[in-house]
């Protein structure tokens, strides 16, 4: 054997040597993964379970341990602080951001102590942190902590203040340094306005989004200081200034000025949106702020300008500003702006003139703000030519005429009369569903009896929420006989109706066997429905009744036997204790099949045309992502509709009731992180922790006040000017999944 023949030999058994450990390594991490998987999609309920991700926190990969951080978090146990802080000084820059984000969601609804620790824990880290993603990551979670005391929110806002000056610990860049979503932001110098006294801007954006937050949450108790209402003024009107050096990235720099002109717009909409909350803005912010670039910025100078301007000055931002804007964004706040504090002395014609828009959605709003106008003759001109439209429009434009019959209801219920029975009749059950609103508001109980009829569930619970505020009792009947509804937001409503009737021998009967039924479904969505019957049932019921109650100690859900055993102690002076304490498991996830989802998109095609695109985020919210994908393969969504639409807030669909309270039958556990609610971010609507339903909302505007409560699993990669356009009860043609 030549010398040549062994080396190359050798060399072979070498590589397969390092092939074969390599495949064990990753045959490791994915059991790893695996495990940590379920025990976080079980909340960790057994000592066990939490070991698991204690032990994969410690593990040798970054992502594994950046994974089970996130997972500790997500538990919200004030009690894993401790366990949670040693990992904000690992050498790993994404391992600490996400132990920054789970400290403070571990104490989200803790104690005052736990909080405190908390506090002091991140403004250490703040000081240290030389990472700047991280270090802005560290700012926005100091600054949403749940603080009981003026001192801490104080002691919150001087970190926060000081983070955004450039002094103390020099904060750099170092390839291949990236954003937390992938973004490369190496070789570049990152300055803000021209001004080297500020932070570089990645920090800029956590101090921003933590001032918002500290704001926002604490609002009731605290007055921002002058020094922070300052600061919030100049991070509000300031632009960026981004220098690249060539020499450290001779690839070019596009994609990284395309993120920090991002990421600046955001400080901007950030220390806006803090000072419309504080009602601190100044006439000359609003004034440079109305003439942003950015759409969002001028939308939010809109908000603010009452705080900072009133009379001919407000209406001088108003009319030569906002009105005429080119973002229907913009016009669509200065319509609701003007209806809420110029109409009374104004008058209502610019209201009537937003009528001819070319947006739908400020049509809307103009028509929606003629309903306050009632002595205006133009305003009821306006809205009876828009009532009686409906003979002439079809389809998807059905709108205008319906959100005018409301108007109209309210400020010449005479001429709506003369229109509600063709509105009721419509063969468009929302159509129906505006009419019981416009019978509600002209007090019309006959019209509202008729609808309570109706054969569309969600028509009747329109009427039923009419007659309760009309009729209360009187129609209890009704509510009675809505019970036997299969739909659940029609049974919680014709519940809540039933409230401390008077006709118990009608009315106690019924509402047990539609708690019955409802719990022989085992659906968790059910719990709205079946809480709003017992909170009924309390009210009626009596220590006779508790044997009719016994079972539900034993409920599928936790929730409802908690508050069957609250009821009977109530009755009976006895203490009931749930038989229940957790929903049973679930079956469970495959790690391998999940990541292979990571960056998969969905395509939304709508029946009118209209088609945007999402890209899932499954190593984020991989319980998410996997239900909706295999919702969404099974043809779950086709034909489903988005049944609410609040234009500069969220699109919501994916029901198959088209209501707040139907959906997928078992719940779905949040799954928080780090990813904000901006505009485009497709999330999952829930009714406290814990409930999503598979209903998904999407963002159509920066909204920080839902980031750490509601689940972001997606992103909005295209099309979103489709979803801009998405009008109340646009269908859903299919969703592709495309790998």
């Amino acid at each position: 054997m030549t010398r040549h023949t062994c080396a190359r030999r050798l060399a072979l058994g070498l590589g397969a040597a390092l092939s074969l450990a390599a495949a064990a390594h990753q045959a490791d991490k994915a059991s790893v993964r695996q495990a940590l998987l379920a025990a976080e999609d079980a909340r960790a309920p057994s000592a066990a379970d939490l070991q698991v991700l204690l032990r994969a926190a410690r593990h040798d990969d970054d992502e594994i341990q950046a994974a089970a951080v996130r997972a500790l978090g997500r538990l919200e146990r004030p009690d894993l602080v401790d366990d949670l802080k040693p990992f904000l000084r690992t050498a790993s820059a994404a391992v600490r951001a996400q132990a920054a984000n789970a400290v403070a969601q571990a104490v989200s609804a803790g104690r005052d102590d736990t909080v405190r620790d908390a506090a002091r824990a991140l403004r250490d880290r703040l000081k240290a942190e030389e990472h700047l993603f991280v270090r802005g990551i560290v700012a926005a979670a100091l600054g949403r902590l749940p603080y009981a005391r003026p001192g801490d929110v104080a002691a919150a806002e001087d970190a926060l203040l000081d983070a955004s000056a450039a002094g103390g610990v020099e904060v750099t860049t170092r390839p291949p340094d990236r954003t937390p979503f992938g973004t490369p932001v190496a070789g570049v110098t990152l300055g803000f306005g021209g001004d080297r006294r500020d932070a570089p801007l990645p920090v800029l954006v956590g101090v921003a989004d933590g001032l918002e937050s500290l704001v926002r949450i604490n609002i009731k108790s605290y007055r921002p200081s002058s020094k922070a209402i300052s600061r919030l003024r100049q991070l509000a009107i300031t632009r960026i200034d981004a220098e690249a050096d060539d020499e450290a990235d001779p690839t070019g720099h596009a994609e990284v000025d395309a993120a920090m002109e991002d990421a600046a717009t955001r400080v901007r909409r950030l220390a806006l949106q803090a000072l419309v909350t504080a009602r601190a803005a100044d006439d000359d912010t609003v004034a440079e702020a109305l003439r942003d670039s950015d759409a969002q910025v001028r939308r939010l100078a809109v908000l603010a300008a009452p705080s900072a301007s009133s009379g001919d000055a407000l209406f001088a931002h108003l009319s030569r500003r906002a009105f005429p804007d080119d973002e229907a964004t913009v016009r669509l706040e200065a319509v609701r702006l003007y209806g809420r504090t110029l109409r009374e002395v104004r008058g209502c014609e610019l209201l009537v003139a937003a009528i001819g828009d070319l947006d739908t959605h400020v049509t809307l709003e103009a028509i929606d703000q003629l309903g306050a106008c009632s002595g205006s003759e133009a305003a009821v001109t306006a809205l009876v030519e828009q009532v009686e439209a409906i003979d002439e429009v079809g389809g998807r434009y059905w709108h205008a005429p319906a959100h005018a019959l409301v108007s109209l209801a309210r400020v010449a219920p005479d001429r709506a009369a003369a229109s509600l029975p063709v509105f009721s009749s419509s063969p468009v059950w929302q159509v129906r569903m505006y009419a019981a609103s416009a019978a509600a508001a002209m007090g019309d109980a006959p019209a509202l009896e008729r609808l309570a009829g109706d054969a569309h569930p969600n028509v009747r619970e329109a009427a039923i929420g009419g007659l309760a505020k009309r009729r209360g009792h009187e129609a209890d009947d009704l509510y009675v006989a809505a019970l036997a509804s299969d739909d659940e937001q029609l049974v919680r409503t014709a519940a809540r109706a039933l409230d401390g009737s008077p006709a118990r021998d009608l009315a106690l009967p019924r509402l047990l066997g539609a708690l019955a039924r409802l719990t022989r479904s085992k659906r968790d969505t059910s719990r709205d429905a079946r809480v709003a019957i017992l909170q009924t049932i309390r009210t009626i019921g009596a220590a006779a009744d508790a044997p009719a109650l016994w079972r539900h100690l034993a409920d599928f859900d936790p929730h409802i036997a908690a508050l069957t055993a609250e009821i009977l102690t109530g009755w009976t002076g006895v203490a009931h204790a749930p038989v229940t304490a957790r929903f049973a498991p679930r079956p469970p996830l495959t790690w391998t099949d999940i990541a292979a989802l990571d960056g998969a998109r969905a395509r939304f095609l709508m029946s009118d045309g209209l088609a945007f695109e999402i890209e899932l985020h499954a190593s984020e919210a991989p319980a998410t992502v996997a239900r909706f994908v295999r919702l969404a393969r099974a043809g779950y969504y086709d034909g489903l509709t988005f049944h609410r639409v609040v234009p500069n807030f969220v699109i919501q669909g994916g029901s198959p009731g088209a209501n707040e309270y139907v959906g997928d039958a078992a719940y779905l556990r949040d799954e928080l992180g780090l990813r904000p609610h901006t505009r485009g971010a497709v999330c999952i609507s829930t009714r406290g922790r814990d409930t999503g339903d598979a209903q998904i909302f999407i963002d159509l505007e920066d909204n920080p006040s839902l980031d750490h409560v509601y689940t972001v699993f997606a992103s909005v990669v295209r099309g979103m000017d489709d979803v801009d356009a998405i009008l109340e009860g646009a269908v859903i043609q299919r969703v592709e999944i495309v790998e």
